[in-house]
């Protein structure tokens, strides 16, 4: 008998929970953009604002030029509101999502994957970051893109794309602040991959014509690197994006300590960022984090375990030296390891009951059930608790 291959008809329900998620996505990004907030910006959105009002001032000082060029061209179309200023990180954010979920999806089954996804763009964290009008998103989407291109591939690089594409992202990559050590560490840990990416690539034309194009593209950033002393320590991530000399001893520490006690129990952020003291993660989510984490502690060897540990252990250092906000570089891997705390429990409840039914369809509920109460607690603290706090209308006072 012959095998027969998967029909169309039998990805359509998958396709259907994709673009149902896809639309949900956008209309979460989208609903009241400009005016959750009155219609006013935060300081933050207002330096943005001034650091993408020319090309001369982009090339000065190119760092988070992936979202500094989009707003310029916005601008020069003559929008220049709080929304289409917002507009460009939502735009990034809905990249950060596509990535999460193939990284989910590759690493576990769709049904992980989408659990996973949901509970990622629904978080409390992705939706402030996300609808500020600020390149802080660039550190999420920046840091997902990373691990897109480090995973282990069990079939190896075999495009001949492979290379330009990779060389390309990374370069792009750099341009955001704090980076640089991220992509380091990462091609140490995974250099197999761009092995594999070089190999896979056999014209040698094309590799010549990658190594220019990614020279070409951070071309600029090496120009202003070399001109300004100052944006050289930003992009290092030694200082905290002011003009701020490098933190103390004790700032280090404090803010080394802040990582976990910020996702687990208590958050210092300002009101622009975060409603209250409240922790980033949910009751649900954090018990997902730690059977995520024990799962990955029981297979240690495991390349995926050591790449999580490096972008982990980099991440929170940086961290530590540029400041509490920038939890954002630590945040999708917090969410991987959900979505493998997620993957663990519901393994475990299937074999136990591997032929049941009814109880196989009950675990599967529950988790569910779950995840769909936590996104509408974390939804719920975004769209309604943190408009209404006194907090947040002082912290946006700025009309654009």
């Amino acid at each position: 008998m012959k095998n027969s291959k998967p029909s169309i008809a039998s990805y359509a329900p998958s396709v259907a929970v994709i673009l149902a998620g896809t639309a949900l996505l956008f209309f979460m990004l989208w609903f009241r953009l400009g005016s959750l907030t009155h219609g006013n910006a935060a300081d933050i959105e207002a330096a943005t604002r001034a650091a993408a009002g020319s090309w001369q001032s982009i090339w000065d000082n190119p760092l988070n030029a992936p979202y500094t060029v989009m707003q310029h061209l916005v601008s020069m179309s003559g929008h220049h509101g709080i929304t289409s200023l917002r507009l460009i990180g939502t735009l990034w954010a809905a990249v950060a999502a596509a990535l999460f979920y193939l990284v989910a999806r590759q690493w576990h089954n769709m049904r992980v994957a989408i659990l996973a996804s949901w509970l990622f763009i629904s978080s409390g964290w992705f939706l402030h970051i996300a609808r500020l009008g600020s390149p802080e998103i660039l550190w999420l989407t920046s840091l997902l893109a990373l691990v897109v291109l480090l995973t282990p591939n069990k079939r190896g690089r075999q495009s001949s794309l492979a290379l330009p594409s990779t060389l390309i992202v990374l370069s792009t990559i750099l341009y955001v602040p704090g980076m640089v050590w991220l992509v380091l560490a990462g091609i140490i840990t995974q250099r197999k991959n761009l092995r594999e990416a070089w190999v896979a690539t056999e014209a040698g034309w094309l590799r010549l014509l990658s190594i220019v194009a990614s020279l070409a593209v951070v071309g600029p950033l090496v120009h202003a690197l070399v001109a300004s002393p100052a944006v050289l320590k930003q992009w290092l991530g030694i200082t905290a994006g002011s003009d701020s000399s490098m933190l103390s001893v004790s700032s280090i520490i404090h803010n080394f300590l802040d990582v976990p006690r910020s996702l687990l129990l208590s958050s210092s952020f300002d009101a622009a960022h975060w409603l209250g003291h409240l922790p980033l993660l949910s009751a649900f989510e954090i018990v997902m984090l730690l059977l995520g984490t024990y799962f990955y502690i029981t297979h240690i060897r495991a390349t995926r375990t050591r790449l999580i540990i490096v972008l982990t252990a980099v991440a929170w250092g940086l961290i530590s030296i540029m400041g509490i906000n920038a939890i954002t570089l630590v945040v999708p891997v917090i969410y991987l390891l959900v979505a493998a705390g997620i993957a663990y429990i519901l393994h475990a409840w299937l074999k136990v009951f591997p032929n049941n039914p009814v109880a196989r369809s009950l675990g599967i509920g529950i988790i569910m059930c779950t995840v769909l109460l936590t996104s509408v607690y974390q939804t719920r603290s975004y769209f309604v608790a943190w408009r209404y706090d006194t907090a947040t209308i002082q912290a946006f006072h700025t009309r654009l």
